[in-house]
């Protein structure tokens, strides 16, 4: 190891408490240790959690979206008119015109996500009364599991958090006292010179 990287070793662990000066508290070095123990189970926790909560999730929700997806059905439709797309959407309002598999011919409304001319062919999803419904979201199940595994994340985050500034608090608490009772003791030994 060359000099600088000693020094710059020595000066952390001088920062984060773990040196042997004698000006260092008792209570110093426990929350020390107790911050570093948090910071140990965080890191835990985490990979747990998503294991847990988010792969359980994701596998739910995809198991969802493929319970409904067996429910719908695709047919091709044929734009048959268009309306005005408004300005601060991105949907198209349009009438389509499909037959089902018996052949008669079906007329609804349809919002589509893309600029469509009348003529043109788009592929609509339909439920069991043959009406328009939403596609079935490719991205939900992953989404769901993020955002779920993300707030349990943030409430461990936020626990954890707590624990230590409690900790903090009634150890300030404590170094104050101490700091209160070691200046009554100097004044009684020293004097006051006043």
């Amino acid at each position: 190891m060359t000099t600088a990287s000693v020094n710059m070793y020595r000066r952390t662990c001088r920062r984060v408490g773990l040196d042997r000066n004698p000006m260092r508290r008792r209570e110093d070095r426990v929350q020390t240790m107790v911050a570093a123990a948090l910071a140990l189970v965080f890191l835990i926790i985490v990979p747990v959690l998503v294991l847990v909560v988010g792969v359980r999730v994701y596998h739910t929700e995809t198991a969802v979206v493929q319970a409904k997806t067996a429910q719908l059905h695709q047919v091709d439709a044929t734009v048959t008119e268009t309306g005005k797309a408004p300005l601060y959407a991105p949907i198209m309002p349009t009438k389509v015109q499909w037959k089902d598999a018996d052949g008669v011919a079906h007329l609804a409304d349809y919002q589509s996500t893309t600029v469509v001319q009348p003529g043109q062919s788009v592929t609509i999803w339909l439920n069991g009364a043959d009406k328009i419904v939403e596609p079935p979201s490719q991205t939900q199940a992953l989404s769901k599991a993020v955002l779920l595994t993300s707030g349990a994340l943030l409430g461990v985050l936020i626990m954890v958090g707590a624990c230590y500034f409690a900790l903090r608090r009634s150890l300030d608490r404590k170094r104050l006292r101490m700091w209160e009772m070691e200046w009554a003791t100097a004044d009684l030994r020293w004097g006051s010179h006043s």
